[in-house]
């Protein structure tokens, strides 16, 4: 059997789906000359051709480094170089060069000092902000390293010998104090070398950029490799060069290095000083050489007692100068002497407080013995070193409370460095999160929170801050649950995301508005469309979040608008034995006489346990806030400057000489609806799905073929204040699809083409206007409906003489009596011939529905109609 063979081309639009995927790294595919290349390339990966490739580099970079090589130094390198010789000059010159070279390395010395010198004029020049003045100089100059290099430069003054010369520094002092002065002079060489070692920090930052250059040449080699083998091009990869490059330490990591490294380099220096002034070492061991004085006279002394005598008689009082001498007085240093043979009186003795005293403070001297003539020669003194003792276990005391003193500074300060820039921060993110997922529909004051300064983790707070204020404004109050659940952070919290949570029963008033000619304007105002959009959305999201409700939906033309009562287990206390129709508390009867829920109604309706809204305190205000609200959006949109300007825009006037007037119809409901999560891990809505949702959204549809601007259910009039009651009327009696029971709707009348003044704050107010408009709302009661000018001024049309009138002709057309009813809403109309409509769209609805009829009522009326639209 032959294989099948197929010719390979090296156009890419030829491969294989194979080879086109070959090693696809998820950003470009490869040629076949990079296919080829990594072939080559996997063959070299053998251990031998590691090898010998390694060693072809090798010989490589020594035949260039022959042939081209050239030695370079850096400024940094060259000081670097300069500070190691400061540090090690001296002990090197004593350790390795004969007193010959002393004058060259003198030089060096003071060649070098010359060069800190003008290292530091150069720094303060180039490195040092001077703009706003002596007193506020921003950058080298007298920062903590200019003042720690003016250290070590000035500990090199006593090593140049010129200067110290020039100074007088060289030999007055030796000269005028003797020995003292020398052992002076040596503490102060000792305490110069110490306080040079501050030069070591340059070595530190020294290394961090070798280390640095290293990291980038190796950076560079990766990447040349990354080329080689296909994975980017040279464009990429350059793209990506000038992003690191473009990349610094972070603030944070800046001032926490910057920290750390001055706060060793004062504890080191401290000690490297004071260890060595805390650290008792006793004087030198004269006890010792005088006890071996003392055996060669009692060799040589032989049997003369005078001269042996005298002899002890010096070696007491010499032990007593030393004592003395280091300033201890009162305990005696010599408490035992014993000098053998035993030949002369008076010459042994042991002080009597010797049982007193401890052993380890004891010191025994004892010679070897020396035979002559017969007799063994030694002497064996025994000294009291309590004194010593005493001082070097309070000298002890000292050291171990500076040792102590550092550790709970040098603790102290940066335990408070990390909590300051890094700890801090990070417990105000924590604490920003568990506030929000506790509670994540309230607006949080995080200003109140410590700020961090100018630093990264600043930046990081602020970006929690922001995206848990998105949260709340992209979920909304339905997605309180689903920010709570996904955000809780205690007891370890949930590493994955789960927004599809279980929904749960609430209850709430359902507010539903819509932008009336929408599509006129979508197709006339294009691109413009989103900022027209917008700016009705401002208006209504401000009213009616100021009114105590919250937007749940943005449609692009419709909003979904929720005052939220509480969730079913919340309302517990308030269950009843109500119907699933609404209906007063007193009857099923209408305010009219009419019964709407008659003999066709089934008694299963009658639903145990359900909650009966009527019971809750205070939800009188909030129904009648969320009137008010859809109210103020109504007037606001025909006071706001911005949308005024589209009633005289050509696009959208057209023919009409009127202009165009926007126009948005309301539907306000009560009643319950499953609050939670919508779709998917890809894309989820928080939202409400309940029929009462879209019993919202049919009265909002309703409004067009009513002629009104709002709409209301029962459920939700029953809800409102006996004062908001009275200021709304009811325009029929319907039946919704899907139910069969009569519904009473009501309206509250607003005539919108007329001017409403534009609000200002009062002229010696302290307060902006927004603030005063908010704590109206925060301060409500039902004086509102007869005192807000707004309000009164919507109603201005809808006269007691009106309401009287419209209020008998549906009393007829409900009871049947259309004949009657005919002739009084057509008188309702006429009184309303300046409204929005030319008259009163309810009495115009309802005379078009019993024209329908031919104005005869069917005799199967039982005082209620179907609802035609949605």
């Amino acid at each position: 059997m032959v294989s099948p063979t197929r010719t390979v081309s090296a156009d890419p639009g030829l491969l294989s789906h194979e080879e086109l995927l070959a090693n696809y790294d998820g950003r470009r595919r490869r040629t076949l000359e990079e296919l080829i290349t990594k072939e080559k390339l996997n063959r070299l990966n053998s251990p031998k051709a590691h090898v010998s490739q390694w060693l072809k580099r090798v010989r490589k970079r020594v035949r260039w480094f022959i042939d081209h090589a050239r030695i370079k130094i850096s400024y940094g390198d060259f000081m670097m170089a300069v500070t190691i010789f400061v540090l090690f000059g001296d002990d090197v010159r004593i350790l390795c060069f004969p007193p010959s070279a002393d004058g060259v390395l003198a030089f060096f010395v003071s060649l070098s000092f010359i060069l800190f010198v003008l290292e530091m004029i150069l720094y303060c020049w180039a490195k040092s902000d001077f703009s706003n003045g002596i007193f506020r100089i921003k950058g080298y100059a007298f920062s903590f390293f200019f003042w720690l290099d003016l250290l070590a430069v000035l500990s090199m003054v006593p090593d140049v010998d010129w200067l110290a010369s020039a100074l007088g520094l060289q030999n007055s002092l030796m000269d005028s104090l003797g020995t003292k002065a020398g052992k002076a002079g040596k503490i102060g060489a000792k305490s110069s070398r110490v306080i040079r070692m501050a030069r070591l920090v340059r070595l530190v930052k020294l290394y961090k950029v070798t280390s640095q250059r290293s990291r980038e040449k190796q950076q560079l080699e990766d990447l040349k490799q990354l080329v080689e083998s296909g994975h980017f091009s040279h464009d990429e990869i350059q793209e990506y060069l000038e992003k690191s490059s473009a990349q610094k330490q972070s603030k944070v990591g800046a001032e926490l290095s910057d920290i750390i490294t001055r706060r060793v380099i004062i504890a080191v220096l401290l000690m490297l000083c004071i260890v060595p002034l805390l650290t008792y070492s006793s004087p030198v061991d004269d006890e010792l050489e005088a006890t071996l004085f003392l055996h060669e006279t009692n060799i040589h002394a032989g049997a003369n007692c005078d001269y042996l005598e005298r002899s002890v008689d010096q070696f007491r009082s010499l032990m007593g100068q030393l004592v003395e001498g280091v300033g201890f007085d009162g305990d005696p240093f010599l408490v035992s002497l014993q000098v053998y043979p035993p030949r002369c009186e008076s010459i042994n003795f042991v002080d009597e407080t010797l049982p007193e005293l401890r052993n380890a403070s004891l010191r025994t001297i004892s010679t070897d013995p020396v035979s002559q003539d017969g007799l063994d020669y030694s002497v064996s003194a025994t000294f009291n070193l309590t004194s010593y003792m005493e001082r070097e276990s309070l000298s002890s005391v000292y050291l171990m409370i500076f040792v102590l003193f550092m550790l709970v500074l040098l603790s102290t300060q940066f335990t408070g460095d990390a909590q300051r820039l890094v700890l801090a921060p990070i417990e105000n993110m924590m604490e920003i999160v568990n506030m929000v997922a506790a509670d994540p529909l309230e607006d949080f004051d995080f200003k109140s929170l410590p700020r961090t300064g100018d630093y990264e983790t600043h930046v990081v707070q602020l970006a929690i801050e922001k995206i848990t204020a998105l949260l709340r404004i992209g979920f909304g109050v339905a997605g309180a649950e689903i920010i709570s659940s996904n955000m809780a952070v205690e007891g370890g919290g949930n590493a994955s995301l789960n927004p599809m949570i279980p929904g749960r029963r609430v209850y709430a008033l359902f507010g539903f508005c819509d932008i009336l000619s929408f599509d006129l304007c979508t197709e006339k105002l294009e691109d413009e469309i989103m900022t027209f959009v917008n700016s009705v959305a401002r208006i209504v999201h401000d009213e009616v979040t100021r009114w105590g409700g919250t937007c749940n939906k943005n449609l692009g033309n419709a909003f979904l608008m929720v005052w939220r009562i509480g969730d079913e287990a919340a309302l517990a206390d308030y269950r009843g034995v109500t119907r699933r129709a609404s209906e007063r508390s007193t009857g099923s009867n209408g305010s009219d006489g009419h019964d709407y829920h008659n003999h066709h109604v089934p008694r299963k309706v009658i639903k145990r346990g359900s909650i009966d809204l009527r019971r809750i305190p205070g939800l009188d205000i909030l129904s009648d806030k969320a009137l008010v609200g859809f109210l103020k959006v109504i007037v606001e949109i025909n006071r706001d400057l911005q949308l005024l300007a589209y009633r005289n825009d050509p696009r959208l006037c057209g023919d009409n000489d009127d202009g165009f007037f926007l126009r948005m119809g309301f539907g306000l409901h009560a009643g319950w609806a499953i609050e939670g999560a919508v779709g998917s891990l890809q894309k989820v809505d928080a939202t409400y799905l309940s029929p009462h949702v879209n019993m919202a959204a049919r009265m909002e549809a309703a409004t067009r073929q009513f002629g009104v601007a709002i709409l209301i259910t029962r459920s939700f009039f029953k809800l409102l204040s006996e004062s908001a009651q009275n200021h709304c009327r009811k325009v029929d009696v319907v039946t919704v699809k899907g139910s069969n029971v009569p519904m009473p709707i009501y309206t509250y009348d607003t005539f919108q083409n007329q001017v409403f003044p534009q609000l200002r704050a009062p002229k010696y107010s302290n307060l902006a206007l927004e603030d005063i408009l908010s704590r109206q709302a925060e301060n409500y009661d039902a004086s509102v409906w007869t005192s807000d000018p707004d309000l009164t001024q919507l109603r201005c049309l809808a006269t007691n003489q009106f309401k009287k009138t419209f209020e008998k002709g549906l009393n007829d057309y409900l009871g049947g009596r259309w004949e009657f009813a005919r002739e009084q809403l057509e008188k309702a109309d006429k009184m309303m011939a300046s409204n929005d409509i030319g008259g009163d769209g309810p009495s115009r609805a309802i005379l078009k529905y019993m024209s329908e009829n031919d104005w005869v009522c069917p005799p199967s009326w039982q005082g209620h109609r179907p609802l035609t639209s949605k």
